[in-house]
């Protein structure tokens, strides 16, 4: 036992060295101040792949890495006969201008100008910065059936109760539904949901837990969760489901939070994040391309699962056959 103690303790220190190695690595990728040191970096890393991400967690880092330098314009090539994001900015603000005119939104408050320092990376050419407000039709909580006396209901052709839950990063997570009487809707209209809008973790553990309300079922939901509607006719919302579960907009979100004893986001500071807009193009294609290497990093550690539970089995067997043989 004391020799199974100093092996795990070995492992252990040998787990944390990797883990930082893999940290400080990929962390060049995003530091990297143009194409030619990004290329260098990376060339650095894929000599030593098969060395490096031999670990779930690893594989991890490597996914937030490409999230990363996706939302950052460093995975993919800008193409200069794209629509500006500018252009697109202009788009988005006179659709919304008619909207408020017909009434079907609020107008909303001015928000304050973006300072130089404020901004956490320089952008592209052809990409802007905004605030998330100005992407938005609505951004809105929703409210407890508590306090609006409302009840829990078994009854699925009542109003689908979408909680913390549910949302998952990048997916709802539905196994579980729960409902509440349909009279919900009648007192909390402003956060009934619509096939697209994004629903966003703002309390407690999973805050910055973010995803796309992607059915068409009667939906509402609680206080705990942000309903972030935009314009997806204009926007690919797929990019700025990436940008939301990065770890830039995850670390607004733990910077702005009210009360640091219980993490707790304010529908004020969500509307004030800024947001890297990229030309709509371009959106599709950084989606494509992190869609195609995410998938690569899953296959990778599926893999690495494989070759566990292997490792497992034979030491099972190893140890049922020693003990066997006593």
């Amino acid at each position: 036992m004391t020799l199974c103690d100093q092996i795990e303790q070995q492992t252990e220190a040998s787990l944390s060295a990797h883990t930082t190695l893999v940290e400080n690595l990929l962390a060049t990728l995003t530091n990297s101040a143009n194409a030619e040191e990004l290329k260098q970096n990376w060339q650095r890393i894929a000599s030593h792949f098969t060395t490096l991400f031999t670990t779930e967690a690893s594989i991890d880092q490597l996914k937030q890495t490409i999230l990363q330098l996706a939302v950052m314009g460093k995975l993919v090539p800008q193409d200069p006969n794209d629509e500006l994001a500018a252009t697109l900015l202009e788009r988005i603000a006179a659709e919304k201008a008619r909207l408020v005119k017909e009434g079907k939104i609020k107008k909303q408050n001015p928000l304050p100008p973006i300072a130089e320092d404020e901004k956490p990376f320089e952008l592209p050419v052809g990409w802007e910065w905004c605030r998330l407000e100005e992407l938005t039709q609505i951004i809105t909580k929703g409210s407890s059936p508590k306090w609006q006396g409302v009840s829990y209901t078994e009854n699925p052709s009542d109003v689908l109760f979408v909680t913390s839950e549910n949302v998952g990063a990048f997916e709802l997570m539905l196994d579980k539904k729960k409902y509440v009487e349909q009279k919900f809707n009648e007192v909390e209209p402003r956060s009934i949901l619509a096939n697209g809008d994004f629903l966003m973790n703002i309390v407690g553990a999973s805050i910055g837990r973010t995803a796309i309300y992607d059915i068409d079922d009667l939906a509402n939901i609680n206080q705990a969760v942000c309903l972030i509607r935009i314009f997806k006719n204009l926007l690919c919302s797929s990019f700025f489901l990436q940008f939301f579960n990065s770890s830039i907009c995850i670390g607004y979100m733990f910077d702005k939070q009210v009360d640091n004893a219980r993490a707790n986001l304010s529908m004020g500071n969500i509307a004030k994040f800024l947001i890297p807009v990229p030309p709509t193009a371009e959106q599709h294609r950084i989606v494509t391309k992190v869609n195609q290497l995410t998938t690569l990093c899953d296959q990778i550690k599926t893999h690495l699962q494989h070759q566990q539970q292997t490792r497992l089995h034979l030491a099972d067997t190893l140890v049922e056959q020693a003990v066997s043989n006593r």
